[in-house]
């Protein structure tokens, strides 16, 4: 072995693999930015969902077929429109996010 490999082998001991450490640390920063983005739609969504006492889809629903819902929203706020609107917007965008952090590989390093 040369002294050049003996250098190299003993830098993947020091350091391990670089090439699996940067992928393994870019990994983590995905997961954790897919993370950080869920939370922040899961808090509005968790506003929502306590304003309109319900979840997303029974609000939807109520709106849709019960008029005495319809008529309670209706006092409560006139700007019930808009936030049925960007409530949608959060429960999508939670999703993507969901879906974009199960795309990414448990391990880069095959």
């Amino acid at each position: 072995m040369s002294a050049k490999e003996k250098a190299n082998n003993k830098k993947k001991r020091l350091f391990g693999d670089v090439e699996r450490v940067v992928k393994d640390a870019l990994r983590a920063y995905l997961v954790e930015q897919c993370q950080h983005r869920i939370g922040q739609a899961a808090a509005k969504i968790e506003a929502y969902n306590q304003k309109y006492e319900c979840d997303y889809h029974n609000f939807k629903q109520s709106v849709q077929s019960d008029e005495d819902f319809l008529i309670k929203i209706e006092a409560q706020t006139s700007l019930w429109e808009e936030d049925a609107m960007e409530w949608e917007y959060w429960v999508e965008e939670k999703q993507t996010w969901q879906d974009r952090r199960e795309t990414i590989p448990q391990s880069y390093y095959l």
